[in-house]
């Protein structure tokens, strides 16, 4: 699939699946062979000191990599992802729009993600995310590790 076709299937999947993602007005601002972006407003994603609410900043950084990994495993129809394991460290409050960008897999990290799936049908895929504050500054981290799994009988 290329990015635009990546692009719809992620969004058609998280309104369908995942109402948080919806609730959170959360867009694909950029994908692209380097890195999946994406974007929510301030509003919705909110707290009470009127900056990002940590739960919408975990979701975020969970989506983008969720999405990195399912678009890693090459067929989004074939492969599930689940999140296996994850940490999130916040550095500083984010009061503008929440904007998460986690990295595609290195080649021969894909390469073994790929293989692995191939010969168990299953495989972990550790995806780095970094949400930025106003300043341009990393405000908060996440690592996850996700799992794609292959569907029975795919």
């Amino acid at each position: 699939m290329d990015s635009d076709t990546w692009r719809r299937r992620l969004a058609s999947l998280w309104q369908s699946s995942i109402p948080l993602a919806t609730a959170m007005q959360v867009e694909i601002r950029r994908l692209d062979p380097q890195r999946l972006q994406l974007a929510a407003p301030p509003g919705p994603n909110r707290n009470h000191m009127g900056s990002a609410f940590g739960g919408s900043l975990q979701g975020l950084a969970t989506l983008a990599g969720w999405g990195v990994t399912l678009v890693a495993t090459g067929d989004a129809e074939r492969y599930r992802v689940v999140v296996r394991d994850a940490h999130m460290r916040f550095d500083a409050p984010v009061f503008s729009e929440l904007v998460a960008e986690a990295r595609m897999p290195a080649p021969a990290a894909l390469t073994a993600f790929r293989d692995a799936l191939a010969r168990r049908g299953r495989a972990r895929l550790t995806v780095n995310v970094e949400i930025r504050g106003a300043d341009d500054a990393p405000a908060a981290r996440f690592a996850g590790e996700f799992v794609a799994l292959e569907v029975s009988g795919g």
